[in-house]
């Protein structure tokens, strides 16, 4: 029975969200049609067999026929693609914000740093899709020209031609578990750039001014780099362990209670770093509020406070969000 199962999952999951229902139950129905009574696991084999290749027989019941890349390796190039374009994506950002921030000198105003920066990121992503997109299909085009002109197979995700077997590696996801490699993504891309800013605190978060019409410039420091610095030894590892866990995701594609107990933990303790530090009166550089003071033509202890409520505020803020997003993975898990 899980044979059938994970064969109805492997050509659903291939066509569009209206269409599974509906095929799902003609397809569950053909196949005992096909199975006597009482069947053992080498009938639904043969039955599956003759039934062939999940990927082309999700082919047959798409509307649109697929023209440049046919059905002998086309669920081996989706699957290339979907592997390869969000690594190319992600390594595309990060090497441009890794750059861009080492290369920031303050000088330049960083809105017009931004906005050529957000540019750059969209033209080199477009890039990189085309090439990526040219030369996987150019390799797919010469595997089904060349390498499979003689064979009436197709070639799998596993790299060989589809068999019954490969269902007992199939892994049956629910749509509510499922976690979408868009989010792993970004949530590597997140840790990238905290990571960055931490590094550069000092460079980048401050007092920005338009001095002489040319746009924001730094003025003055935010934060005390050197405490932040102080800290590297407890920070340095839970970026490594967000890292850890977002392949962990990938690795997994859904929210198991395992993977949410990872997470919760990982959360929770990243979250008290992060208020043991933004609560050290010693973070905030001393020369930064007399100078608020000065120009907001205030009184320090006013300037003060506000910060110190702007900091628990974004703590509350962030609590708030890390509960939210343990109880939403526990509850995908449990679905």
């Amino acid at each position: 029975m899980k044979l059938i199962v994970a064969y109805i999952y492997e050509v659903t999951r291939r066509l569009p969200e209206k269409l599974r229902e509906d095929i799902a139950l003609e397809l569950r129905s053909t196949i005992e049609d096909m199975l006597p009574e009482h069947f053992s696991e080498d009938e639904v084999k043969e039955a599956l067999s003759k039934l062939g290749d999940p990927a082309r027989l999700a082919a047959s019941y798409r509307d649109t026929p697929m023209h440049l890349i046919g059905p002998k390796v086309y669920d081996a190039y989706l699957w290339t693609m979907k592997m390869i374009v969000p690594w190319a994506i992600l390594i595309t950002i990060l090497v441009h914000v890794v750059e861009t921030i080492v290369l920031f000198s303050g000088e330049e105003s960083i809105l017009s740093v931004v906005i050529k920066s957000i540019g750059i990121i969209i033209a080199n992503i477009i890039h990189v899709l085309i090439q990526t997109f040219f030369w996987v299909t150019i390799v797919f085009i010469f595997i089904e020209r060349i390498g499979l002109a003689k064979s009436n197979g197709s070639i799998t995700t596993y790299g060989s031609e589809w068999t019954p077997e490969q269902l007992k590696y199939v892994h049956v996801i629910s749509k509510k578990k499922v976690i979408p490699r868009s989010e792993i993504i970004f949530g590597l891309v997140w840790t990238a750039i905290w990571v960055i800013l931490y590094f550069n605190a000092d460079r980048l978060a401050g007092v920005y001014r338009s001095i002489d019409g040319e746009g924001l410039q730094m003025v003055m420091p935010a934060l005390n780099q050197s405490v932040l610095m102080s800290y590297l030894p407890i920070v340095l590892p839970f970026a490594l362990l967000e890292i850890g866990l977002a392949l962990f995701k990938w690795k997994e594609r859904q929210w198991t209670m395992k993977l949410v107990t990872i997470n919760a933990v990982s959360k929770v303790v990243s979250l008290i770093v992060f208020i043991v530090i933004a609560s050290n009166p010693a973070l905030i550089n001393d020369a930064m509020i007399p100078y608020l003071a000065n120009v907001l033509e205030i009184n320090s202890s006013s300037v003060q406070n506000f910060i110190d409520w702007a900091v628990w505020t974004i703590i509350a803020t962030i609590i708030v969000t890390v509960a939210i997003e343990i109880y939403d993975s526990y509850r995908k898990a449990k679905a």
